[in-house]
């Protein structure tokens, strides 16, 4: 590995949608290092050298209310020509490292799969008010219920029966499912009302039977 290769690194804002991007080399994280959106200065990216060595990530994403914490080689992360890290709820790519073109051929990939969810998710949210006689699910319950099961996940306090802790979350227009990656057992945590936000938040465990 050539130890004095920069490697660029890229996120979308989680507030504005803004593409961040930065070279960073191998000097500049002899310390801790941030990269906040230029636009408008609400998330950031958190890079860190562990003591043994690896490079901690903390990951704003657009897609759930909290950031996603990583841990890679310096050989990854100087060495590839791209590598990934997806959002561990919805596999969205939310991270993007490596050679310049490759990381711009990404985010464009990612950029289009962010749209086609967005317009898939408008028609069912259309559907869904027709369904519910009128009524809409609080978008702020529905974060509130992800930022609690995305703290359990980061506990380790969400188990499926087969034994896994291994999980993914499938966003609904009044519920969130937790799905085991394993095994396929789901369990709907409910998201319409301040109630099931106050519940989800009072969860110590969520167990996946």
């Amino acid at each position: 590995m050539n130890t004095e290769r920069k490697t660029r690194i890229a996120y979308r804002c989680a507030y504005c949608g803004s593409v961040i991007s930065a070279d960073i080399s191998p000097d500049m994280l002899t310390h801790s290092f941030t990269l906040p959106c230029t636009e408008c200065r609400k998330s950031k990216l958190e890079m860190t050298v562990t003591s043994d060595d690896k490079v901690k990530l903390i990951v704003p994403c657009l897609m759930c209310p909290h950031p996603h914490p990583y841990v890679v080689s310096k050989d990854i992360f100087f060495g590839r020509d791209i590598f990934m890290l997806p959002c561990s709820f919805t596999g969205l790519d939310i991270c993007f490292i490596g050679d310049e073109d490759f990381v711009e051929d990404e985010i464009d990939r990612s950029g289009a799969e962010i749209k086609q969810m967005t317009e898939a998710e408008d028609e069912k949210d259309v559907e869904a008010k027709k369904n519910a006689a009128g009524l809409v699910a609080d978008t702020s319950v529905m974060r509130e219920v992800l930022f609690a099961i995305g703290k359990l996940d980061e506990e380790k306090n969400i188990r499926c029966v087969c034994g896994s802790h291994a999980v993914k979350v499938l966003l609904d227009y009044d519920k969130a499912t937790i799905v085991c990656k394993v095994c396929g057992k789901k369990k709907d945590i409910p998201a319409r009302t301040r109630f099931d936000a106050n519940d989800a938040i009072d969860l110590e465990e969520i167990a996946i039977e």
